[in-house]
């Protein structure tokens, strides 16, 4: 009736399955938090990228390969959630994992290193 616009259907996978796909997969797999830079600095996945969500919108200049299959998390769910559907009305294949409290592959994923794994322009 008031034609909101499309709803999206939201794509989720539970974030330890994830890193355990993209740990077989890194080539094709790109696993993004949706944080603030301070957020993921002080607590994220191994090998993940920062892309906070207030640059969502700009998401393919960041990320210009359409062939690459994107996995979005944040520490808060919602976050995850609104980044996933920027991302998925841009037509990317983008799954939401969620909340990063889910998250429990400790002895492989969880040494987030503070090193700079955003992605620069």
């Amino acid at each position: 009736m008031f034609g909101f616009g499309k709803k999206i259907e939201i794509k989720k996978l539970d974030i330890n399955e994830g890193y355990r796909r993209y740990v077989k997969n890194p080539d094709k797999i790109v696993i993004i938090c949706a944080d603030e830079v301070k957020d993921y600095d002080n607590l994220h996945i191994a090998d993940a990228e920062c892309l906070p969500l207030r640059l969502m919108d700009k998401f393919e200049e960041y990320y210009p390969e359409q062939d690459l299959i994107y996995y979005v998390y944040a520490i808060n769910p919602a976050i995850s959630e609104r980044a996933y559907k920027k991302i998925a009305k841009k037509g990317y294949h983008v799954y939401d994992l969620g909340g990063y409290v889910n998250y429990h592959e400790i002895e492989e994923g969880l040494n987030a290193k503070k090193r700079n794994r955003r992605r620069k322009k």
